[in-house]
Order: structure tokens, then C-alpha cells, then sequence
């Protein structure tokens, strides 16, 4: 049971970023996410993103690092590995789990409830949001390219916190994006 990263390669928010994935479990992965002090936000589906800055605290945690072809034979052998081109059906899987969770209907593009893991970037599209709130009581972050978008993330963070408040005593931690569907 290991968990190893790649060298930083990718490009995004001004850094560069690598890979971190487990070959046996994303409890284990998780586990040494935590200790190595890596968000829970930065986890996608299968792996964690890294920027080049944490490698250290990664290496102190116990982390082997790889090449990228390595990195990817390893996570495709312990069968933890969503495909690019499934990621967007498990993205979609995982937002109507959480939506039935709280009770949303209709389900939003994508929704994540809780700290870990993030919501797909916010589309270029009249009325879309995303936005996020990491405490019950705390300010979220919404981002939208107009008032449309605003207004819709208003709605809907007023919607999930009604909805988290009959279910959990507390108003809703978590990440959402969405966009009006055409034609609607």
C-alpha cells in the first residue's frame, strides 16, 4: 500500500500541479492527502492535485514519487481510475447522489456536498454559477459572468440551505455549478 505523486507539470492559477493517487484504497489516499495538509477541495474523482510548493510535506508523509507513465499504470492497476471520458458520467452520478441526499430536484449540472473534492469550472454561459461554502454559517463564494448567474446562485444556496437545515440542523457545505438548460 503506497500512495505516489508525479512531477508537476500542469499549468493552472498561476502554479504548476501534479498528481497524487493511491494503488490500493482512497481511504489511504485520503488519509495521507490529511497529513501531507493538502485541501480536501483538490481531490478529483480519483486523485488529489498538488502544487509544486507542497512536495516537501508530501515527501514527509511518506509519498513516492513517479514518472507519469508510472504514475498512471499504477492508479489504472488499482482500479480506482475514472477515464477522462467517464469523468463526466461519475461527476454526474456523484451530483444526483448528493442531490437525493438533500432532497434537490431538479439536479443541478454539478454538486458536491461537504469539503471534499470540487465542482467542475464555471461554463461560459449566460446565467451560469458556481459557488461554494465551506462552513454552514460562512459567506460563500459565487462566481457568474452576469446578474443572471448571481440571482440563479442566490436562489439556489437560499434552496440548499433549507434543504441541509431540515436534514442536518445546519445550512449546506459544499460546491455547486449550474446554468439555466436552453430553451427553459
Amino acid at each position: 500500500m503506497t500512495v505516489h505523486a508525479d512531477t508537476p507539470r500542469w499549468p493552472r492559477h498561476g502554479m504548476l500541479w501534479g498528481h497524487l493517487i493511491s494503488d490500493t484504497s482512497l481511504e489511504e489516499l485520503h488519509e495521507v492527502a490529511a497529513r501531507a495538509g493538502l485541501p480536501p477541495r483538490s481531490f478529483d474523482l480519483d486523485h488529489y492535485d498538488w502544487p509544486t510548493a507542497a512536495r516537501e510535506s508530501l515527501e514527509q508523509a511518506g509519498v513516492h514519487f513517479v514518472s507519469d507513465g508510472e504514475l498512471t499504470r499504477l492508479l489504472i492497476g488499482s482500479g480506482l481510475r475514472i477515464k477522462l471520458r467517464d469523468r463526466p458520467a461519475a461527476r454526474a452520478r456523484r451530483s444526483a447522489e448528493h442531490a437525493a441526499e438533500l432532497g434537490l430536484e431538479p439536479v443541478p449540472r454539478d454538486l458536491l456536498v461537504g469539503l471534499r473534492g470540487h465542482v467542475d469550472p464555471l461554463p461560459e454561459e449566460p446565467g451560469a454559477f458556481r459557488l461554494t461554502r465551506d462552513v454552514p454559517a460562512g459567506e460563500a463564494r459565487i462566481e457568474a459572468h452576469d446578474r443572471a448567474g448571481h440571482r440563479a446562485a442566490a436562489a439556489m444556496l437560499d434552496r440548499l440551505d433549507a434543504l441541509s437545515r431540515a436534514r442536518t440542523g445546519s445550512g449546506f457545505v459544499g460546491q455547486v455549478m449550474d446554468a439555466p438548460t436552453p430553451g427553459i
